[in-house]
Order: structure tokens, then sequence, then C-alpha cells
């Protein structure tokens, strides 16, 4: 019964840690980036240290659009910075001062 309790509990711990894990995606953001789309959630996460960002928003297009160059956002937030993916499929990108480091997750390629 011990080992069942400390399984479950491993596992509340981990959900907790999970940060980003609980997506709610809202598809009308996207950011390209390294050639693959990124789609926006509600889920906010901290943004790890300064040596984790790859780089800065340079371009947008329209909202209803889906942008074709890496770096554009159909977002705005031009001059905001997004982090690396570190092969988890999921970034974090800065959407200003008020609104946090907001996760963005890869386009399923499957």
């Amino acid at each position: 019964m011990k080992k069942y309790l400390w399984f479950i509990g491993l596992i509340v711990v981990l959900a907790l840690l999970g940060g980003c894990r609980t997506e709610t995606v809202q598809s009308e953001m996207i950011l390209k980036v390294n050639d693959t789309l990124y789609y926006g959630t509600d889920e906010v996460g901290p943004m790890g240290d300064s040596g984790c960002v790859e780089g800065q928003i340079k371009s947008s297009v329209e909202s209803d659009a889906i942008p074709t160059e890496n770096g554009s956002s159909n977002f705005g937030c031009i001059g905001n910075s997004y982090t690396y993916d570190d092969g988890d499929g999921f970034i974090m990108v800065s959407l200003g001062n008020d609104n946090g480091w907001h996760c963005f997750y890869a386009e399923n390629k499957s």
C-alpha cells in the first residue's frame, strides 16, 4: 500500500512541476522559428536564464495568416524575445511586460 501512495505522490509532484504541460492552444497566435511553427497557449511559465533566449520576433504578418519566415509572428510583438526549443517541442515567448512568458508548442508533424 505504501508503494502505491508513494507512486501517486510522485505523479502529483511531477504534474505540479510540469509548468507548461497543460496546454490550452490559442491557434491564432503563431510564431515561426527554425522552420517550425509554434502555436501559442494560455500557459505562462518561467523563461529561464538569459542564456535560453534564441532570438527576437523580427516581423509580423496579418493575424489570420500563417508566418512563412523564421522570426515572424502573426500577433505582432516585434522585438520581443523567445527561447530555444531544447527538443521538447515548446518555446517560451515574451508577450510584453505585463503578459509574461507564454508557452508555445510546435506543430504536430505526424
